[in-house]
């Protein structure tokens, strides 16, 4: 299927509200406000869905995927409309359904997960409280530069180049560690860009990121020697036989 939001982005233009998107405000607007209505049992459904790395060390496996649903305040359901919409919508046209919806919730996880092995070893991360969507709407913004780098997009009213996003992403994180004078409550945020790259630059299984290793680890064996890898037309899309790569000096 032709990705139709190539067109409406270069065109300055509005993306489609798609199916998966709606869905996915719907269910995160109904988390959201069920928990201040629910007094104090909403309190508990809160603490139950955000993500706290200690309480998933502890078997409370479900916040790797519950806490991007949950917002705590209206601030963050209209950012969480207008990122999932303008970037998302887009997306979703061109993949499908069903792989933007196992990209919002894999790249979820991803970050969830990593910020949990950090806990490991950073103790006081395991005591912080993360919600919200932003380390999805950080993957969707990485994935967008890396799957429409050419697509012309607004930044508020400046219109930007799509690959742009991913500099900017990256350093608006950073910029929030400083002033927060800690990693920590970001550390989702920073690992759903390399989430984001990750699963929209085609490693959706493990196999293949072992592969991408090997090969970028052979690719740096052979530079230092003064060699490099020349990958084909057909391997630069992905449909390329083994043995394909020819090496030069």
């Amino acid at each position: 299927m032709s990705p139709r939001s190539s067109m409406p982005m270069g065109n300055f233009s509005l993306p489609p509200f798609t199916r998966g998107v709606k869905w996915l405000l719907v269910i995160a607007v109904a988390v959201s406000i069920a928990v201040p209505l629910g007094g104090g049992a909403g309190q508990v459904f809160g603490a139950m869905v955000a993500l706290r790395p200690e309480a998933v060390l502890h078997g409370y496996l479900w916040q790797l995927f519950t806490y991007t649903f949950l917002h705590r305040g209206p601030e963050g359901i209209i950012f969480a409309v207008l990122g999932l919409w303008l970037l998302g919508g887009s997306l979703e046209s061109m993949w499908g359904t069903r792989r933007f919806v196992t990209f919002y919730l894999a790249t979820s996880a991803l970050a969830a997960l990593a910020t949990v092995l950090v806990a490991l070893v950073w103790r006081s991360v395991a005591f912080q409280t993360y919600s919200g969507d932003a380390p999805v709407l950080n993957a969707l913004a990485a994935a967008f530069a890396v799957s429409l780098p050419g697509a012309t997009i607004f930044l508020i009213v400046l219109p930007i180049q799509a690959r742009m996003l991913l500099p900017i992403t990256a350093g608006i994180t950073l910029l929030s560690m400083i002033f927060a004078g800690s990693a920590a409550p970001y550390l989702p945020h920073a690992f759903g860009i390399g989430a984001g790259m990750l699963l929209a630059g085609g490693v959706r299984s493990p196999r293949q990121l072992w592969l991408r290793v090997r090969v970028w680890w052979i690719d740096r064996r052979l530079r230092s020697r003064r060699l490099r890898v020349v990958r084909g037309e057909d391997d630069a899309q992905g449909r390329g036989r083994s043995g394909s790569d020819k090496y030069l000096h």
